[in-house]
């Protein structure tokens, strides 16, 4: 509507400036101010060309924008939106002047902000950036207008970020100006002598700073950085990372990475003990796989069977399942009769082989015995889970957990959370490996090169097993020592399985190892330690984990690194390849992504330059899928190769001659003993191409345009996991503009010290704590422990916990420690077992603590950057993958095409939804005019 012009005047060299704008509160599209700009008095030109803003700071620390109108070459026509006028006061205002070569401001002024009389009540104040609102209007108006928009939209985008640029320039122009002015007021400090004028003076320069600072706008690097003016924002979450393609080159705004725990749990209707299978017999290998099941390769030169285990069964029904990829009537998983523990055959009971499922019904108690079976001639390639259960339906796979549901005290379940790597259970410290061969006789180590020994391990009575691929061939002896380091006897280590057993009276270990081709043969600490070899008490072998004393990790004594990794659309480290000539052909490095081949003729011999990769630094830039190579598609020609580090075999290879493109699966990604190569080779009698290869390594199917490398990074140190329970979970944030730790998970450790006290009642016997007292509102909290089920109604199961039932810890035993002959009635058992095994619990907090990170983790975490096109972060950490939020400045005319394309896709939907509707006859003359006309322009 036409409403009212004041006219202005604003000094481009001038301070702020006392006289106001007056406008009412909730006028809209009805105000507007003639400016006129002088520079000390004299008529100051506007720069042809440039864009021109006035921004609006509000008394309430929103931010309004506008685009203003050039009425000549020293006045520009302001408007007043309605944002502006949503909050009454005084608020501060400049004009933003943007030119191709840089950017100037007028000095501030105050825009007075009267009440209304009527309080419409109909607005919230907010930023306002509405020049980009208005070009988005125009997107939805009409096609023709979204071209016109987006041209607009760009080039507002571009001048955002060189305003950025230049604001975060500025700030620290101004920042060095403040600095150097309170220098020069410290110096006239130390210049006086009264204590008093001294203090006065000091404030001073506090004041002066602080206005400075609050006086410019832009000082603030992150809200410099994150006020493109127009930009357009987006967020995207993913698990352990997210990619996005409309990024912009510009600092990530927003990080969120939320934690996860995870813990397994089992009902007890597995059977038959894990297996712990290593070996090769009759050319079929069996290995047990770290997630239990059971692989079987090779080809059978005569029958062979493989036994899982020998139980005794009671009088029932059972049924036999779990052995997949069988050759039909080649192979077995069967269960026979036998005459006692390891006695001989007596008869068949059941065999899985031509069916998925075999019942059998037993009239009494029997031993019996559940092996696989291969065929002679038979080749075999699968992984098994063998799973005997009672009853007549077969039952998904689970570990044996001795019959009993689990986590239990005999059977507890790690939690596992983002960012653990270690669960303290590993043994072995690699890096405590020493030359030499401890005698099995006399304990004295004596130093040779094809043995090896471990430091001495503390080690209890019970079982143990070490495992690790590639460590069977180096397997010798367990030496045993008391406690005072005599030596106490040997024993060989099982080679099929890695199993030995610790008797009473032996308080530590030595392993030794021996060379691949014995005492002839020759053996390092280092070799042995590459092969991750693992260590662990019980019968059945646990995943590779780094010693870390016995304590889980991350913690304070073993802390760990989670790191953040932004990645552009180029994987290809380029800047890694060495410079180097054989063979008549030398290979330069640019140094700007690119290298140069040179040299002439053909190659008597080949070329070879690789890029290795240990397997966990592949895993910040791969994951399963898609992956594409590009480059010169000519000798020498770029290849990605994973190849197993065990066995020397290439598992896995792209390169830019045959197959720029192939697909990588999760469960090569997850095999422990692969390592990626990235290089580059000429084969022999093949002539050199010289010329410039930009190489590129890209996610997809498809080549992308090359893009040199790019990629930031920021480490953050944890000294516990990020743990999840429900809808609380840590979380790596930025509050307020600092980065830290939300935490809602605490954790409860009870060691037996606690005053527990005995309480029963007719149906079930509990012990509970009176020391332990936790708040009302913990009251059936929900919760994970190591070795009970946490519960949180009922709790008249067996080995379950109530986390604040009555304010205190309660706990359901079973017959394991409660015993009624007993006066304590086995308290006493209970109270040892938790001096032996604390019992530790996490749960959440009634509010969440918060830990800012280091000022060096701040200033990463603020580096960390976005690049134009495609952008992968991704967070390198173990445990369960967190989820990850990622805000970011999207690339302005990839949004607005998408807004298009979405526009244009939400008509053509209604179009054809409406012609849907219409008779079938009428829709047919729709064709056939179409059609028609379509000749006509032909």
């Amino acid at each position: 509507m036409d409403g009212t012009i004041q006219n202005y005047t604003l000094d481009m060299a001038a301070d702020t400036k006392k006289e106001p704008l007056r406008v009412k509160q909730y006028d809209t599209n009805s105000r507007q101010a003639r400016i006129t700009l002088k520079m000390g008095g004299e008529p100051w030109t506007i720069p042809f060309g440039c864009q021109i803003h006035i921004n609006v700071r509000k008394t309430d620390g929103t931010l309004a924008d506008a685009a203003c109108t050039r009425i000549d070459e020293h006045t520009v026509l302001t408007p007043i939106t309605e944002q502006m006028t949503a909050v009454t006061g005084t608020q501060l205002g400049e004009l933003y002047f943007l030119g191709s070569d840089g950017d100037i401001k007028s000095q501030s002024f105050p825009v007075v902000v009267y009440e209304a009389v009527m309080d419409q009540a109909r607005m919230e104040s907010s930023d306002d950036f509405q020049s980009l609102q208005d070009a988005l209007r125009d997107v939805k108006a009409s096609t023709d207008t979204a071209d016109i928009a987006a041209q607009y939209a760009t080039e507002q985008g571009n001048s955002a970020r060189d305003a950025a640029r230049q604001a975060e320039n500025a700030a620290g122009s101004i920042q060095a100006a403040v600095d150097a002015a309170a220098a020069a007021k410290v110096s006239e400090t130390n210049a006086k002598t009264s204590e008093t004028a001294s203090a006065q003076t000091k404030q001073e320069v506090t004041d002066y700073v602080e206005a400075q600072k609050a006086a410019f706008v832009g000082y603030s690097k992150r809200e410099s950085d994150s006020r493109y003016a127009n930009a357009l924002t987006n967020s995207v979450t993913g698990e352990g990372g997210v990619t996005v393609e409309d990024a912009w080159t510009a600092p990530v705004l927003g990080l969120d990475v939320v934690g996860k725990s995870e813990q397994a749990t089992t009902t007890g209707a597995q059977l038959l003990p894990q297996p712990q299978f290593n070996d090769t017999k009759n050319g079929i290998t069996v290995k047990t796989q770290m997630d239990g099941g059971i692989s079987i390769t090779g080809t059978a030169t005569s029958a062979i069977a493989f036994t899982v285990a020998e139980i005794l069964l009671p009088a029932g029904t059972y049924i036999l399942s779990g052995l997949s990829g069988l050759v039909v009537g080649r192979m077995y998983f069967q269960l026979v009769e036998i005459s006692a523990q390891g006695g001989q055959f007596v008869g068949e009971l059941a065999k899985v082989g031509p069916v998925a499922g075999a019942t059998v019904t037993i009239d009494r108690d029997v031993w019996a015995r559940a092996e696989i079976k291969v065929l002679s001639g038979v080749t075999a390639d699968s992984i098994c889970y063998p799973m005997l259960n009672a009853g007549d339906t077969a039952l998904p796979w689970e570990p044996y957990t001795g019959g009993a549901p689990s986590p239990s005290p005999d059977y507890p379940q790690d939690i596992i959370s983002t960012g653990t790597v270690s669960t303290g259970k590993q043994m072995l410290n690699a890096d405590t490996i020493v030359q030499g061969m401890v005698n099995a006789e006399t304990g004295a180590l004596s130093v040779t090169p094809s043995f090896v020994s471990s430091d001495f391990i503390p080690v209890k009575p019970g079982d143990y097993v070490l495992s690790g691929e590639g460590i069977k061939p180096y397997l010798n002896y367990v030496i045993y020592f008391d406690k005072e380091k005599v030596i106490k006897g040997n024993s060989t280590i099982k080679s099929s399985n890695g199993k030995f057993t610790v008797t009473e009276g032996i308080a530590y270990a030595r392993l030794r190892f021996v060379s691949k081709t014995g005492a002839e043969g020759t053996v390092t600490p280092s070799e042995v330690a590459a092969l991750k070899p693992m260590l662990n008490a019980g019968d059945t072998a646990l995943p590779w984990e780094p010693y870390t004393g016995g304590k889980p990790s991350p913690s304070v004594e073993y802390p760990q690194e989670v790191k953040v990794t932004a990645t552009g659309g180029n994987l290809f480290n380029a800047s890694k390849i060495k410079t180097m000539s054989a063979w008549g052909a030398t290979v330069t490095n640019n140094g700007d992504g690119s290298i140069t081949v040179s040299g002439s003729g053909v190659l008597t011999d080949y070329i070879n330059q690789a890029i290795l990769f240990t397997r966990d630094q592949t895993l910040t830039i791969l994951g399963a899928g898609n992956y594409c190579m590009s480059g010169k598609k000519t000798y020498p020609y770029f290849y990605f190769t994973l190849y197993d580090t065990v066995e020397k075999k290439v598992v896995f290879e792209i390169n830019t001659k045959a197959t720029p493109s192939k697909e990588i699966t999760q469960k090569l990604i997850n095999n422990e003993n692969v390592v990626l190569r990235i290089g580059f080779y000429g084969e022999a009698n093949t002539q050199i191409i010289p010329g410039v290869v930009c190489p590129m390594v890209n996610a997809g199917d498809s080549a992308l345009p090359w893009a040199p490398y790019q990629s930031t990074s920021a480490t953050i140190t944890l000294t516990e996991p990020l743990r999840g329970i429900g809808e609380y979970r840590d979380r790596i944030m930025c509050r307020d503009g600092v980065w830290g730790i939300e935490r809602w998970i605490t954790k409860l450790t009870l060691d037996g010290s606690e005053d527990w006290v005995i309480y029963g009642n007719s149906s079930y016997i509990s012990f509970y704590t009176q020391s332990v007292c936790l708040p009302v509102s913990m009251n059936k909290r929900e919760g994970l422990c190591e070795q009970l089920r946490v519960m949180t109604i009922g709790g008249k199961n067996l080995n379950t916990i109530w986390l604040g039932a009555n304010n205190k810890v309660v706990y359901a035993i079973d017959n394991q420690f409660y015993n009624d002959t007993l006066e304590d009635k086995g308290l006493a058992n209970w109270k040892a077992h938790l001096a032996e095994s604390p019992l530790e619990i996490i749960t959440y907090l009634d509010a969440p603590t918060w830990e800012p990170l280091p000022a060096a983790t701040q200033q990463a975490l603020n580096a960390l950057t976005t690049y134009a096109g495609t952008t992968h972060l991704t967070i390198t950490a173990g445990g369960p993958a967190p989820e990850v939020t990622l805000e970011y400045v999207q690339d302005t005319q990839k949004a607005i095409e998408q807004h298009d394309t979405a526009n244009r896709q939400y008509t053509d939907n209604q179009i054809a939804a409406i012609v849907a509707a219409l008779p079938t006859a009428t829709q047919a003359a729709i064709v056939d005019n179409q059609t028609t006309k379509l000749l006509q322009e032909v």
